[in-house]
């Protein structure tokens, strides 16, 4: 449930590892090693009661040994933070995207260690399906989105608000069922009597202007969910061109960036993913508006606006656009078949350009899969024939990618007139300059 870090050895040497297959606390067996980080090591776990196997825990044990419930609490006190906040929440939807937490204490059967048990949780990070999918289709991003909004609906309604102030891709849990969890509330806090959090906290990638300059609002969470959004969608950060000259000490990144965000609006994401329509593309640039007060006021807000931006993305999706989506969701399960036989009938009707081409290529991994390589190789010739002279491939390097998957295809397949013909093309897109 919680990400490996650093080395595993004990405060007496003892390798955390070792502790696989012990029991801790008399009813937690730890049965796998998940990863280790400076606080310890976190184990896949099983829990007994009445010595009868009940359920999979998460265990974080400490890597020091004979602590005190003092030093304890101090290392732990970001999932202590979310269990009080848990407790006093009343939404009972946003309590679904965060993670329970079950159990903690001092260990006497391991040496004193202090431990925590929490809710199992197996699947990836949204920063790894960014890594996979490089730019994701709007539809999944805003069934994402959704739940991170709605676990901040939560957060923002207690009293007083819980502020989380370190929203990022690696924070957000994604279960094999790939239901959101928001977790590392190590930076959350509080707000206090004047309306905010004082203090910079967070990873300045992803942190709110007014955040840099020291005091965060409920509004900052909502900025932070408008980066992810973006990257997540356009495949790259919204301000990831700039970059503080060699001159701006380390410390003076966040103001130098601060100025520099004042000036300059991200392109929107639909110039970089063509499954995004102009009603998203507003939402999530109204997120990353420099000024708090120009955002969506809660998070809320900003929950009913994306569902909003999805109705309108419903009616305005093109002929063949579900079908490709379908498709790609059959080959991630292994149903090659299912795929062509979709595709096959999705083509065989009228399609706009986009659609056209995004079906023949998604068609072409199909048949590819299934060791059709010649005829995958026909598929991609005619996505080329439809995209070579039009703006459907936006740079050379993405006309140069398609011709490099048809070459491969054809030499797979044995024809290598086909494949001789195709490299000359590409060789001459790469010439274009």
């Amino acid at each position: 449930m919680s990400g490996a870090g650093g080395g595993e050895e004990g405060e007496e040497g003892e390798d955390l590892r070792s502790f696989v297959g012990r029991t801790v606390a008399g009813r937690y067996r730890l049965t796998d090693w998940v990863g280790g980080g400076a606080f310890g090591g976190v184990f896949r776990s099983t829990q007994h009661i009445l010595g009868r196997p009940v359920r999979r825990v998460a265990c974080k044990l400490s890597r020091r040994a004979r602590m005190t419930e003092e030093n304890a609490g101090e290392l732990f006190t970001d999932v202590l933070r979310l269990a009080e906040a848990m407790d006093g929440m009343t939404d009972a939807e946003a309590r679904r995207h965060l993670v329970h937490v079950y159990d903690g204490g001092l260990a006497a059967d391991a040496d004193g260690r202090a431990f925590l048990v929490m809710e199992y949780v197996p699947g990836t990070t949204l920063a790894d399906q960014f890594a996979s999918l490089k730019t994701v289709p709007e539809h999944q991003l805003l069934t994402w989105a959704r739940q991170i909004c709605v676990a901040l609906r939560g957060l923002h309604a207690l009293d007083p608000p819980l502020l989380h102030r370190d929203l990022k891709p690696d924070n957000v849990l994604l279960g094999t069922d790939l239901t959101v969890r928001l977790i590392d509330f190590g930076l959350a806090a509080r707000l206090v009597a004047s309306g905010q959090v004082p203090g910079v906290a967070g990873t300045l990638r992803y942190m709110a202007p007014e955040t840099s300059q020291g005091h965060s609002v409920p509004a900052s969470d909502l900025y932070s969910l408008g980066v992810v959004i973006y990257e997540g969608l356009a495949g790259r950060h919204p301000f990831g061109h700039l970059v503080p000259p060699p001159d701006v000490p380390d410390a003076s990144h966040g103001d130098w960036l601060y100025q520099q965000k004042r000036l300059v609006t991200p392109a929107p994401p639909s110039t970089l993913n063509n499954t995004v329509g102009p009603a998203v593309d507003a939402v999530v640039l109204r997120c990353l508006r420099t000024d708090p007060e120009q955002r969506y006021r809660s998070a809320a807000d900003l929950l009913d606006a994306l569902a909003a931006a999805e109705s309108a993305g419903a009616r305005a999706r093109p002929p063949g656009a579900d079908d490709v989506e379908r498709a790609a969701g059959l080959l991630d399960a292994n149903d090659a078949e299912g795929a062509r036989r979709l595709l096959t009938r999705t083509l065989a009707g009228e399609l706009p350009p986009a659609a056209r081409l995004a079906a023949l290529r998604r068609l072409a991994d199909a048949l590819t899969a299934l060791g059709e390589d010649g005829t995958a190789g026909d598929r991609l010739a005619d996505a080329w024939l439809l995209a070579k002279d039009t703006a459907l491939l936006r740079s050379r390097n993405e006309r140069a990618a398609l011709l490099v998957r048809t070459v491969a295809c054809y030499r797979r397949a044995g024809n290598t007139f086909q494949a001789n013909h195709f490299e000359w093309l590409r060789q001459r897109e790469l010439g274009r300059g």
